[in-house]
């Protein structure tokens, strides 16, 4: 996959800020297809609980229950979208851009 294919775009910053964000039209429909699944996880956490609200050690397990899954759905989806993103260094960027900023400076009488 050209990095002009990649449906994702991810700005890096530092050793752990990253942003990922939909790149085209692919992209928002990937997104949404992850967001469905979310969804249905909430609709069905939602209806356990539903189920039998008197019973706290029950709505105790589910609430774990889903909160390890939906753990590790975020942390599936973050790296399914990395390895579809073109990545932008934004540490990179600044660098270079200081540095034209620097040349032009020097350029100047």
């Amino acid at each position: 996959m050209g990095e002009e294919d990649k449906p994702f775009v991810c700005y890096r910053q530092g050793r752990l800020g990253m942003k990922i964000m939909p790149r085209n039209a692919e992209g928002w429909r990937l997104f949404g297809m992850w967001m469905i699944v979310f969804l249905l996880m909430c609709g069905a956490y939602a209806w356990l609980v539903a189920s039998a609200p008197e019973d706290d050690a029950f709505v105790g397990w589910v609430t774990f229950g889903f909160l390890v899954v939906t753990t590790v759905w975020a942390v599936a989806m973050i790296r399914w979208m990395m390895a579809r993103s073109e990545v932008i260094r934004l540490d990179d960027v600044l660098a270079w851009k200081r540095e034209q900023e620097r040349t032009k400076d020097n350029r100047r009488p």
